[in-house]
């Protein structure tokens, strides 16, 4: 899903939204190293790849900011659970779109402004429970079934690192190329197009902990877009939140499944 700016401009323009269910599935996932002395021999690279894969292993929280648009959430991957909640404003309006997963239950909350959440049959502040026999086969979620959040890093970090440099034992440098995944980092297609060949080469900077796990990812492209200002950061390590199954849904409009597909 793009992030929540473009999510808007396809509710307006056409009553759907595009989503991305990218669960790495390119081989077997690579283990995380320890970072310092054992790390150093490590290609740089591969132990960024490493580091997103090792939040697998483990629940977390995880903060992401991508331009004018803000989410957080957190993810219990022995539970099969996860619940995340963008905020975002486009064309004078504030918007904000929130997933819970216990699976195999997909909940949504939506707040679009008086006048959409009338149109659509939205209720703000509701949580919505989705019939997945009315979903399409099509229709894709930031938040896969096994309650895995789709916010693009690993498609970054395996297709779109380049020039990655260690400065120390748990930072790292480089450039990333923002056009290879379509995620909830995803600028519109019009930044896109004006950032030119600058969306294939930002800069980054990335951060580990002595467990080797991705702690921060910041993508400095404010000189290019203020919308390709990209950080997200991951904390709470084993330590989370149980995410509970929301009180008080209701059953999902038709229009929902419509936007979703």
């Amino acid at each position: 899903m793009k992030h929540i700016t473009v999510l808007l401009t396809l509710v307006l323009a056409a009553g759907s939204v595009a989503a991305c269910d990218a669960e790495f599935t390119a081989g077997s996932p690579a283990q995380a190293r320890p970072v310092g002395a054992a790390a150093s021999d490590v290609p740089p690279a591969e132990a960024l790849r490493a580091a997103v894969q090792a939040l697998d292993a483990t629940s977390h929280n995880f903060e992401l900011n991508a331009g004018t648009s803000t989410g957080s959430g957190r993810v219990d991957h022995a539970a099969k659970a996860a619940t995340m909640e963008m905020r975002g404003q486009a064309e004078d309006l504030e918007i904000s779109m929130a997933f819970t997963v216990i699976a195999p239950d997909v909940w949504v909350k939506a707040d679009f402004g008086a006048e959409l959440n009338e149109l659509w049959g939205l209720k703000p502040g509701s949580w919505m429970r989705l019939d997945k026999t009315k979903l399409g086969a099509s229709t894709t979620l930031p938040i896969d079934p096994s309650g895995t959040p789709d916010l693009g890093v690993t498609d970054l970090f395996k297709d779109g690192l380049a020039d990655v440099r260690r400065t120390d034992a748990t930072h790292f440098s480089g450039t990333v190329d923002i056009t290879v995944t379509d995620s909830v980092l995803t600028p519109s297609d019009k930044v896109l197009e004006k950032a030119g060949d600058k969306a294939k080469q930002l800069p980054f900077t990335a951060t580990v902990d002595d467990k080797g796990r991705l702690t921060s990812f910041v993508v400095d492209g404010a000189s290019v877009d203020p919308d390709l200002a990209i950080s997200l950061t991951f904390a709470g390590f084993g330590s989370v939140l149980p995410v509970s199954a929301p009180a008080g849904a209701v059953p999902a409009p038709d229009a929902l499944y419509q936007m979703l597909s």
